[in-house]
């Protein structure tokens, strides 16, 4: 094997924080899997798994980073070329207003009424009802 760049040679200092970095490893994984050198299968269990750890990995940090941001003037940072900032969100309630209430329950039933509808059809006409589209795709599961 040349120079071909593997999916287990990839190190987080190999990865550029930019979407154009992000791009060119991606079309480099991409182009050696359809070259032959790396197995398609393996790389998706790999990516699954590099997916699950970025999203523990942020959960459990996301005191740190910030407790950090709060250091930052307006809870802003620039780190290796990419934006952080702090990012509030507000849920209100409304359930209190009569009328809001009142939409809610009923929206609520019409969900359920439809659910039930197209249950009952997909159970009994499955191949009479008119196809809207179609995909395939793949599940991974990993082991604990």
């Amino acid at each position: 094997m040349s120079n071909v760049t593997r999916i287990d040679d990839v190190r987080m200092s190999d990865i550029q924080p930019t979407k154009f970095g992000i791009e060119l490893l991606a079309d480099t994984i991409a182009e050696s899997i359809k070259d032959g050198h790396t197995e398609p299968i393996a790389v998706a269990v790999k990516m699954t798994a590099l997916e699950q750890l970025a999203k523990e990995v942020r959960e459990r940090i996301k005191e740190d980073v910030q407790s950090e941001l709060s250091k930052h003037p307006k809870s802003k940072a620039e780190i290796l070329g990419a934006s952080v900032s702090q990012m509030d969100t507000i849920r209100y309630d409304y359930s209190h207003i009569a009328e809001w209430a009142e939409l809610d329950a009923k929206i609520k039933e019409l969900t359920e009424r439809k659910k039930s509808i197209e249950d009952e059809e997909k159970k009994w006409r499955r191949g009479e009802l008119p196809i809207i589209s179609a995909t395939s795709t793949f599940k991974i599961t990993l082991a604990k």
